[in-house]
C-alpha cells in the first residue's frame, strides 16, 4: 500500500515560473554591450533552463571556457538588476500551490538558480514566504539533478 504524499519539491524555471523572457532580455543586453544583435525568445527558451552558459554558448558557440565564464558574470549582473521585470507564474500554479497547501502537503522548491537570485524572484512572485524550504545552486555542494 502506497502512503499520499506529503512533501513535493518543485524546479523553479520552467516549471513553476516562465522565466525565459527576462533571461533572454540579460542575455540580449550582454549581447547589446558586446556588439551583437540580439536572440529572439523563441531561440533563447530551450537553453533557459540549462544555465547562463548555455544561453551564452547559443550567442558565442565557438567560444572558449574562460570566455563564457566572464561573460556568465555580466549575463548574471544584468539578469539580477532585471530578474522580474516579464518573469511569470505559469497558469494554474498558484490553485496548484493552494490545493497542496490545502491539504496539508508541503512544498517546497529546488533550483540551480544562485541564491541571491532565487529569493528577491520568489518574493517578487509571492512564493518565498509560502514554499517550506528553498534550496538554490549555491546553497548545496552539488548541482541538480545530483540525488
Amino acid at each position: 500500500m502506497t502512503r499520499p504524499a506529503t512533501h513535493v519539491l518543485f524546479d523553479l524555471d520552467g516549471t513553476l515560473a516562465d522565466t525565459a523572457p527576462d533571461l533572454q532580455h540579460a542575455l540580449n543586453l550582454v549581447l547589446a554591450e558586446q556588439g551583437r544583435p540580439p536572440l529572439p525568445l523563441g531561440q533563447v527558451r530551450p537553453a533557459a533552463s540549462h544555465g547562463a552558459i548555455a544561453m551564452l554558448r547559443l550567442a558565442w558557440p565557438d567560444a572558449e571556457e574562460d570566455t563564457l565564464l566572464s561573460l556568465r558574470n555580466q549575463f548574471i549582473d544584468r539578469y539580477r538588476a532585471n530578474l522580474d521585470r516579464h518573469t511569470t507564474l505559469f497558469p494554474g500554479t498558484l490553485n496548484l500551490l493552494a490545493g497542496l497547501e490545502a491539504r496539508g502537503i508541503v512544498w517546497g522548491i529546488v533550483t540551480n538558480k544562485l541564491a541571491d537570485l532565487t529569493e528577491p524572484l520568489l518574493h517578487a512572485l509571492g512564493l518565498l514566504q509560502r514554499a517550506a524550504c528553498v534550496v538554490s545552486g549555491d546553497t548545496t555542494a552539488y548541482a541538480k539533478p545530483h540525488p
